[in-house]
């Protein structure tokens, strides 16, 4: 017999919970919460699920309800690098727009995790509009860290190639 405490909620529970947690963010923006707290860490069990119809219902569900915000704020707040990387890919696989949130990922691209960097560069690489200035900013941080000694440097190389590249085709 199934113990209740013990019982794993359903996809569409989880997502109805994530559904009010993200209705509720910015009225309690000054407030973090338990309850915030368990969004997030539904949030990372469904897109780090794999089932893939529950991490398909996770990128759903950001997507629907525009959680850009919501989504910064759990990868803020999360300290574990493979959930925090988990959520950084969201950001691209959800397909939503973060353009004006490159310095964000910008910093995430230069952190010493593989796949926290990766997942960062994925994200500045979906950007479709990419301002000049924004390019130039991210461009910047890269030339200020010594990225020669970055662990993640070819990946780190070839963002800043890609981005010297686009900055002198755009007028």
């Amino acid at each position: 017999m199934e113990n209740e405490t013990n019982k794993i909620p359903s996809v569409e529970e989880i997502a109805a919970a994530l559904k009010e947690e993200m209705a509720e963010a910015p009225a309690n923006a000054d407030k973090k919460t338990e309850k915030d707290e368990a969004a997030i860490k539904q949030l990372i069990e469904l897109l780090g699920s794999h089932n893939s119809e529950h991490k398909d219902a996770g990128l759903e569900l950001l997507k629907n309800e525009k959680s850009i915000d919501f989504l910064l704020e759990a990868i803020t707040e999360t300290e574990h690098k493979n959930e925090k990387a988990i959520l950084v890919a969201a950001c691209w696989e959800s397909g939503l727009d973060f353009t004006g949130h490159e310095a964000f990922f910008a910093d995430l691209a230069l952190d010493n995790d593989l796949f926290i960097s990766l997942e960062a560069i994925t994200v500045l690489d979906s950007i479709e509009s990419m301002e000049k200035a924004a390019m130039e900013g991210i461009l910047k941080k890269l030339n200020d860290k010594n990225i020669a000694k970055h662990p993640n440097e070819p990946m780190l190389s070839d963002l800043k190639l890609s981005l010297e590249e686009k900055i002198a085709e755009t007028p």
